[in-house]
């Protein structure tokens, strides 16, 4: 079962969403995170959000909240995302952006969408996630160097990144948002559109394959149409 919401248009970035916990998905067992001290902190990692893709006239959308240490993440990247780039997204059709949700019970999650993020600035933020859920068994060996390295990022710089602490706020305030809208399992996605300014949209839980996908946004894109 999906749960609707509506919120102001202004959420691409910072929406208000509600969550539903999934059997496909990685479940949180904690409480809500702390929110980083200084807010304005979050700004300085990068001036641009490369977690974004899509055309910015696209009025369908995908928030998608994640934890790349999940294995169900790791199967919706593998197995759906994909097609849902080429089909959707490259197309001009459909806005994705993604989101942070390290779960605490997954130990390397955090350091992963850290390092993710710090690829980020260097233009490389989907190639290394992508590398990341690939070594997702390797996460406890501190993989993030060598994973850099193979996609020709500045390690020094990729380094010097990671112990950056707004790129951890960053991380934090994504999973502090999160938690205070009841999001608890990964990966979880909000799909709707934007109407007459607000945002509107349901929630999808789980690692559901590329049909579940392909019904809602055909649907929506039918009622833009109409």
């Amino acid at each position: 079962m999906n749960r609707k919401l509506s919120t102001h248009f202004r959420a691409l970035l910072v929406p208000a969403l509600v969550a539903l916990a999934g059997v496909t998905g990685c479940v949180s067992n904690a409480g809500t995170p702390q929110p980083p001290a200084d807010p304005k902190a979050t700004t300085s990692a990068s001036q641009v959000d490369q977690r974004i893709l899509g055309s910015a006239d696209a009025q369908v959308m995908i928030i998608e909240y994640t934890d790349l240490q999940c294995p169900y993440c790791a199967r919706f990247a593998r197995d759906t995302w994909p097609l849902l780039r080429e089909r959707y997204v490259d197309t001009g059709k459909v806005r994705f952006a993604t989101r942070d949700l390290p779960l605490s019970y997954h130990a390397f999650a955090l350091a992963a969408a850290v390092a993710a993020r710090c690829a980020g600035q260097q233009g490389k933020f989907w190639e290394y996630r992508e590398a990341l859920f690939r070594a997702q068994s390797l996460l406890g060996q501190e993989p993030y160097a060598k994973l850099a390295g193979t996609l020709g990022l500045d390690t020094t710089h990729f380094e010097t990144c990671r112990g950056d602490p707004a790129v951890l706020a960053a991380v934090r305030a994504d999973a502090a948002l999160a938690a205070s809208s009841g999001i608890e399992s990964t990966p979880s996605f909000v799909i709707g559109r934007v109407v007459n300014g607000e945002f509107e949209g349901e929630v999808i839980a789980g690692a559901k394959p590329f049909e579940v996908f392909q019904r809602r946004l055909d649907s929506l894109l039918q009622q833009q149409q109409n």
